[in-house]
């Protein structure tokens, strides 16, 4: 699952919760109904301010936090470099 809809189902989650229209917020924000209502979809890749904004409006804040233990991460090899010579 991409993290931007990871951060989407959170807020949508949070906007469920709190039993705010997405008109409310959209007007609220200045912001379109439409684009918000799909910038939080499934799928969706919304602009980091678009998370700011909405993340402020309701109450809350963005902070990363480094794991005790990182385990590290295997990268596949794309295939599409060739090596000089070839």
């Amino acid at each position: 699952m991409k993290r931007t809809t990871m951060i989407g189902k959170l807020i949508r989650e949070i906007i469920r919760q709190r039993k705010v229209t997405y008109r409310k917020i959209a007007s609220d924000l200045d912001m379109d109904h439409g684009n918000l209502y799909h910038s939080l979809t499934n799928g969706a890749n919304p602009e980091w301010k678009t998370i700011e904004k909405l993340l402020d409006y309701l109450g809350y804040d963005f902070r990363l936090v480094k794991r005790k233990e990182v385990k590290p991460r295997k990268v596949k090899p794309s295939g599409s470099r060739r090596r000089k010579g070839d």
